[in-house]
């Protein structure tokens, strides 16, 4: 999943109205951001196993959730933890993901149908989307409303599709 995961961030927002959508964006895409540093480092040969596999997706939850308990706050806890599981769960979905050392790979690996791809990841930012827009005030702002926010997210998504259609051998890393 791509942009679909900050669809979860924003629903996420919904359920933990104290954490702020920055720090639920981070949590939802820490798997890909452990994955990113260990692809700079040149680490990339097991760089999967280590941000996407189950213990891998457990420990990262409980890391970005053990931040929000200076504030005392177990309800953000268990959203931030939450919303870093979600991203290998949804990677499932969309690609093909370890499971655990010596498990397995698993996935459904959507990534290769581009239009269902976009249709599963739209209705994942819309239904964040929806659940965000009850948790913030409204907006008077062209730039800064929620309607500006799922349309960007849209056209992201359809980027990614389309660049997934025109090159689809592209590796990450």
């Amino acid at each position: 999943m791509y942009i679909g995961h900050a669809g979860v961030a924003l629903g996420a927002k919904r359920f933990a109205p104290s954490v702020t959508l920055a720090a639920l964006i981070f949590a939802a895409y820490l798997p890909d951001w452990v994955d990113a540093a260990l692809c700079v480092t040149g680490k990339h040969h097991n760089a999967q196993m280590l941000s996407h596999s189950v213990p891998a997706a457990l420990v990262l939850a409980v890391l970005a959730g053990a931040t929000q308990l200076r504030r005392a706050d177990r309800g953000a806890f268990f959203i931030i933890a939450a919303t870093v599981i979600s991203h290998v769960l949804l990677d499932y979905i969309t690609g093909i993901k370890p499971t655990w050392p010596g498990g397995p790979l698993v996935g459904l690996q959507i990534y290769s149908l581009p239009i269902v791809d976009f249709a599963v990841e739209a209705a994942v930012i819309v239904a964040g989307w929806l659940l965000y827009k009850q948790a913030v005030p409204a907006s008077t702002g062209r730039w800064n409303s929620p309607a500006t926010m799922l349309v960007a997210l849209l056209f992201m998504q359809a980027a990614v599709d389309v660049q997934r259609l025109l090159a689809p051998s592209l590796n990450k890393c």
